[in-house]
């Protein structure tokens, strides 16, 4: 996917994971303003392909959910 108009990368996370436990080696999500817009963006490293895709108008509820995407999961706990 193409950004059409400028944006601004306000965050950027590498999260390591494992292949065997997770299907690939990590991810990389981004936190980006476009326009008038909010964008989180959450991409598979290796293949590149695009996970997740949220815009809105709101930079409280896309950044809550970017740190939502952050948290370990409960149920992956050893």
């Amino acid at each position: 996917m193409r950004l059409a108009k400028e944006h601004e990368v306000l965050e950027s996370v590498f999260v390591e994971m494992d292949p065997v436990l997770d299907g690939f080696r990590g991810v990389l999500v981004e936190l980006l303003c476009v326009g008038e817009s909010y964008v989180l963006l959450e991409t598979a490293a290796g293949t590149g392909n695009r996970l997740l895709r949220f815009s809105s108008r709101s930079l409280d509820s896309t950044y809550a959910l970017f740190e939502a995407e952050l948290r370990p999961c409960a149920s992956r706990r050893p």
